[in-house]
């Protein structure tokens, strides 16, 4: 169909304009105001209705009411919609690979029998702390300056689809595989000549595992954009997730009552720096 503009259309027209346009796998909007206008904003994939002066017929058959009645809203609409579904595949990305990244290193460390693990008490801090608050800042990431350039989505496309599954499971190996080797390096290179401390390998387990997830969320931003211009970069929830994150470790490591709850000890320069190290290594 390459008319552009199609004028004095009938009710069955539009209708019949709607149903071209969508076996043509098109996502069609359409915007009315009477009565007329209501079987093809039914009919649209997204029905938009005028707030002030359209009919209430069209306005309970369709999707969206323009309450300012400007077609400008409709583009900002469809940004912030864009905006929203974005960040929910985010969330739910971060959040899968992170849980999936512990479920990982557990498995390993079981299946492997190694003679050091997480302890539940550590599994549900890195869950309540260091999981959430990052996520719920990816909830409120603004979109990037490309984000209405994208085609429209199909509606039965699901959340997730598969290239996302597959970067889910990538970056949960690379972290499970980054933490189970910060324990080995502080081992054979950092103390090669002592014998296997379980708690010291547990403790950097643990960290390693923690500032990886922390970390992890930079990981989430758009590749269309440069990193430094990214939308996640440029979030301050995100800055102010992961300070309040890192203070609420710096407090279980130094304060000692909750360092025992957590089945955590003291660490060397040189643990920290290994830690750290594979930590960055995980983005």
């Amino acid at each position: 169909m390459e008319t552009v503009v199609f004028a004095r259309v009938t009710p069955k027209q539009k209708i019949d304009l709607v149903t071209l346009l969508q076996e043509s796998n098109y996502i069609v909007g359409m915007t009315g105001d009477g009565v007329n206008d209501a079987p093809a904003i039914k009919k649209a994939d997204i029905g938009i209705a005028m707030g002030l002066r359209g009919t209430q017929v069209a306005q309970e058959v369709s999707d969206m009411v323009l309450k300012d009645d400007s077609f400008t809203s409709i583009v900002v609409a469809i940004k912030q919609g864009r905006i929203i579904f974005e960040n929910i595949k985010k969330f739910v990305a971060y959040l899968l690979s992170c849980n999936l990244s512990e479920l990982f290193v557990v498995a390993f460390s079981s299946v492997l029998n190694l003679h050091f693990a997480l302890v539940p008490l550590q599994i549900l801090f890195i869950n309540l702390v260091t999981d959430v608050l990052p996520a719920l800042a990816l909830g409120v990431t603004e979109g990037n300056d490309l984000i209405m350039k994208d085609k429209p989505r199909n509606p039965d496309t699901p959340i997730l689809d598969n290239k996302q599954w597959r970067a889910i499971f990538t970056y949960a190996a690379v972290i499970t595989f980054c933490v189970l080797g910060a324990v080995f390096a502080s081992h054979y290179l950092y103390h090669q000549t002592e014998l296997w401390n379980p708690q010291l390998c547990n403790n950097i387990l643990f960290f390693t595992l923690v500032f990886s997830q922390l970390w992890h969320v930079f990981n989430m931003a758009s590749a269309k954009v440069a990193f430094f211009k990214s939308e996640v970069v440029k979030n301050k929830y995100v800055w102010y997730a992961l300070a309040v994150c890192i203070v609420l470790v710096s407090t279980v490591y130094f304060i000692q009552p909750l360092r025992n709850i957590l089945s955590i000890y003291a660490m060397s320069a040189g643990d920290w720096i290994i830690s750290l190290g594979f930590s960055f290594l995980s983005c």
